[in-house]
Parts: C-alpha cells; sequence; structure tokens
C-alpha cells in the first residue's frame, strides 16, 4: 500500500528516464470499490451486469478493433465516486512530485474519465493506433502528468493500455510538434516503424511486440503493457506514445483516467493550437 509518500531519488530518476511509474495500491480499496459498484450499476441498465456478474454472453462479441457497445454516455464521469478519486492524498503527493511543485489545471479537465473495454479478440495483438494527447511544447518541459488506475483487475492482454517508456525523450527541440507531425516523423526511425505499420499479417505476429525493447540514439524504449489489481495506479509524462489495445479477457477492463496539466504550461498549449 502507497500512502501520502515523498518519491526517492531512485523514482524521480526513473520516471525523467522512462516516462511512467507503476504504484501498487495508490487509491483506497474503499473508494475504488465504490466507484467500480457505480460502473458496475450503469452497465446493468444495459444488461452487461446483473446479480453480482458479467452478462456478456448475451451480446454479440464485438471483434477488434471493434470496441462494440458504447457505454461511455451511459456510465458518464459526473458523479460522486468517480470524481472522490481524484482527492486520494497519496495521488495528490504522487502528482506534485512528479510535477516538481508546479500547480496543475483544473478547468481543461475537471473530472476522472472511465475507461471500459469489453472483451473483444479471440487473439491478442499489439495495436497499430500509437499517439499523444498532445503537442512537443517549444519549452521543452514536462506538460503534465496522467494517471490510469484499475477499477477491477486488469491482467495481461486483457485491454490495458500500451505505452512506449521512453518515447517522451525524443523530439524535445525547442519548437512546437503537433501531434500528427510527431507520428510522421517516429515512422522513420526503425524501433517506430513495426509499431506504426497496418501492413496484413497475423495478430499473433505482431504481439512479440509486447515488452519490446529497443533505442533511438541513446533513448531506450520498451513497449510496456497497464495491467493490475483494484487500486494499482500509472503515472506517465503526458509526452509518452500510447495506445488502446484488444481485450482477449473474459472480462471488461475497468480503469479510470485523468491528465493533471501543468497550469504553466497551458499557455504553451493554446499557442501551439492556435486558441489564442
Amino acid at each position: 500500500m502507497t500512502h501520502g509518500l515523498i518519491l526517492t531519488p531512485e523514482q524521480l530518476a526513473d520516471f525523467d528516464r522512462r516516462g511512467v511509474l507503476r504504484f501498487p495500491g495508490l487509491l483506497s480499496i474503499d473508494r475504488v470499490r465504490q466507484a467500480r459498484e457505480y460502473v458496475q450499476g450503469r452497465l446493468a441498465l444495459v444488461g452487461l451486469w446483473k446479480d453480482g456478474g458479467w452478462r456478456l454472453g448475451d451480446h454479440p462479441r464485438p471483434q477488434w478493433p471493434d470496441n462494440g457497445r458504447k457505454v461511455s454516455k451511459v456510465i458518464g464521469n459526473k458523479h460522486p465516486s468517480i470524481e472522490a478519486l481524484l482527492d486520494e492524498p497519496a495521488l495528490l503527493a504522487v502528482v506534485d512530485a512528479l510535477l516538481e511543485g508546479r500547480a496543475f489545471d483544473r478547468e481543461l479537465f475537471k473530472r476522472p474519465q472511465v475507461l471500459v473495454s469489453l472483451p473483444n479478440a479471440d487473439t491478442w495483438t499489439v495495436p497499430t493506433g500509437w499517439h499523444v494527447d498532445g503537442p512537443r511544447l517549444a519549452s521543452g518541459r514536462r506538460p503534465g502528468v496522467q494517471l490510469f488506475a484499475c477499477l477491477d483487475t486488469v491482467e495481461p492482454r486483457g485491454g490495458g493500455t500500451l505505452v512506449v517508456a521512453g518515447s517522451h525523450r525524443l523530439l524535445n527541440e525547442g519548437r512546437f510538434i503537433l501531434a500528427r507531425d510527431l507520428r510522421r516523423r517516429l515512422r522513420r526511425e526503425d524501433f517506430f516503424r513495426e509499431l506504426y505499420s497496418e501492413a496484413p499479417g497475423a495478430a499473433g505476429d505482431r504481439a512479440r511486440l509486447l515488452n519490446r525493447t529497443g533505442a533511438v540514439g541513446d533513448v531506450p524504449l520498451e513497449v510496456v503493457e497497464f495491467t493490475g489489481a483494484p487500486g494499482d495506479a500509472y503515472l506517465m509524462d503526458l509526452r509518452l506514445l500510447h495506445a488502446v489495445a484488444p481485450n482477449a479477457a473474459d472480462h471488461p477492463r475497468m480503469m479510470v483516467t485523468h491528465r493533471f496539466w501543468c497550469a504553466d504550461a497551458v499557455p504553451e498549449l493554446a499557442q501551439a493550437h492556435g486558441w489564442q
């Protein structure tokens, strides 16, 4: 269990190098249980949960890349049990440490987002939809961090988000680089060319890319899958390349995510996107 803590120099150095840290038991079991039960209750309205168990067999099983029924609107995120997850003292302590005391903005993203992926794959594969959610900023500073936390057990190959650890260190060139341009430039590198490739092939062939290691220049890279038990959490640099993955488990993937944008980075973000 991780409580209101101060991160060690080794953890901070690892985050600088890899852009992601895992925190077992970061969120309290009681709050996670309340959030999970709320989500299950909402899914019961569309027949996916009943009498304390999943009722997935009553519905056609989608096949990747189809995610099946769109349940995000049914679940929503404006519920006290979901919002309360952001009030965890341990989480706020970790965020403060990773942002080096910089305040985070509370207007761009006001509440967490629930992530539910229904089982949709018989054979698991590494996806091709790698992306970042924001541009590279001209300052080169860390723009913020993103939380991914397990509301229920997320098994290997069970729909957990994939990331390329270390990718946040690439293409920080003192100028704005939009997400679409980042993708184009990364595809020139051998490590990323196969990750992005949509060439026909067996899904199992791409599964070997999980945990793949390599480098671009002197930057080590690794494909990492977010898995864990209820309450486990990952914090990642917002510049990290990541992707939605198929779910080959027998139950939905339930996680929650939230972006903590540094308040002093928002003007740069606005300038990059021409919001000003």
